[in-house]
């Protein structure tokens, strides 16, 4: 061969080589493992980022000090519509999950796998996906659709047993894992803790195979039935009859348990050296059961507002940390509902987006410090009860105008015809464009 010849063609491979490198490591980065923690029925007034002062949360406090607090982040008023939204990126007249599960009677009401999901669109951009905690958007003992919807791996607390008969998700609790009832491991254990090792478990083999991975928590805590924790001074934790609440004087104490496990994960990211190179987001499914009251800002009272279309029922927490590319410390007051989650996780994963139709807008930008495209309405769903708002107002699907009074702000101002019918033509407009 040509010396020159081969010189050159040495020059090109290398050349050739040094693109194809930075790609390769770019793509890594371009593929940041994502853990996302939900929590069950809590409200921003039980959390000190929040103005809440009844509970200690050193975790959760240190979260939000490490990435991004949003101020106004609205769930559907009950658990079961809100998970279906956040799976589907679709508001619950159009996925079909409606209401909460909670009776057998319920069986064939279920969350379709036709449905779009974020851990099917991240499994098809190359991820590891794992599930662990409270599924409860179909009941498992008829219709498992935990891996249709995309999860690897998963462990959930299935509701009822074969027999019909409602189960436990604290002591002793009657876990689903990938298909399989596990009792004799789970004897005398604490259901959280078991689902988190599971979780845990799942982002270390991921971690050692530098797999990017979603990891989902969707923890039962701190949900009624209120009961001692393994760290409540009243030891002996038990399981009382699954259809009774409990005792709230055990609230505080399981909202510690939560925040401890919100620990266990991000010492865990440290540990395995991939915590900046993971987004991690902390949310809650719905406000605070109507049973509780927990102070805020300077002692006030506020009751749990669950089952309601009202701030108390539906204004959740959100705290997003990524380091090195959110910015520390940091707010965002944009208005975010469910139906945005399936697009941001698409967006930092660089996934692509479902074929189907989504409700939802990507606030991935405004976490990169962008001005992003925030949404000038949101819109919330129990059964037949809708309702849009924007940061001024709020119409049911009844016609009922309200001012929007959040936890916390100022009174509403005096009425204002003009600006009244303003939004009502604006707001009715929202529901025509929705349809149904």
């Amino acid at each position: 061969m040509n010396p020159g010849r081969h010189h050159f063609l040495f020059l090109a491979a290398l050349c050739l080589t040094a693109l194809i490198l930075p790609a390769r490591a770019a793509d890594a980065i371009s593929k940041p493992n994502i853990v996302i923690i939900l929590a069950d029925d809590l409200g921003i007034e039980c959390l000190k980022p929040y103005g809440g002062i009844s509970h200690k949360t050193p975790n959760i406090d240190q979260l939000a000090s490490q990435g991004m607090r949003f101020t106004r982040c609205f769930s559907n008023p009950y658990c079961s519509p809100s998970r279906a939204s956040l799976l589907t990126g679709r508001y619950p007249f159009k996925n079909g999950l409606k209401t909460v599960l909670h009776s057998r009677a319920q069986e064939n009401l279920y969350l379709h796998p036709d449905q779009p999901s974020f851990a099917r669109q991240l499994k098809q951009a190359g991820y590891a996906t794992g599930l662990a905690g409270k599924w409860h958007v179909s009941l498992l003992n008829k219709h498992n659709t935990i891996r249709a919807f995309g999860f690897d791996q998963y462990q959930s607390w299935q509701i009822f047993d074969q027999n019909g008969r409602k189960t436990t998700r604290y002591h002793q609790p009657h876990l689903n894992r990938n298909g399989t009832i596990i009792a004799d491991e789970v004897k005398e254990r604490y259901g959280p803790e078991v689902n988190l090792e599971f979780l845990l478990d799942f982002i270390k083999s991921n971690a050692t195979k530098k797999q990017p991975f979603l990891a989902y928590l969707t923890t039962v805590l701190p949900h009624y039935p209120w009961e001692p924790t393994p760290d409540s001074k009243e030891k002996g934790y038990r399981q009382p009859d699954p259809e009774h609440k409990g005792d709230p004087k055990y609230f505080p104490d399981m909202v510690a348990y939560l925040d401890k496990n919100v620990g266990r994960i991000m010492r865990t990211l440290d540990e395995l050296g991939i915590a900046d190179n993971t987004v991690v987001l902390f949310l809650a499914d719905n406000g605070t059961d109507r049973d509780l009251v927990n102070l805020w800002g300077d002692g006030v009272k506020v009751r749990g507002g669950k089952g309601t279309l009202t701030d108390r029922g539906t204004h959740v927490p959100l705290l997003v940390r990524w380091p090195g590319q959110i910015e520390a410390g940091s707010t965002c007051d944009d208005l975010i509902d469910f139906s945005d989650f399936l697009p941001t996780l698409c967006d930092l994963a660089q996934a692509s987006l479902p074929a189907e139709e989504i409700h939802g807008r990507s606030f991935a930008p405004q976490l990169l410090g962008k001005p992003g495209n925030p949404r000038e309405w949101i819109h919330i769903q129990h059964e037949g009860q809708r309702q849009v708002r924007n940061s001024d107002y709020m119409l049911n699907n009844k016609g009922r105008l309200q001012r929007v009074v959040e936890l916390g702000g100022k009174p509403a101002e005096a009425a204002d015809p003009n600006k009244d019918a303003a939004a009502r033509k604006a707001l009715q407009a929202v529901f025509d464009s929705l349809g149904n």
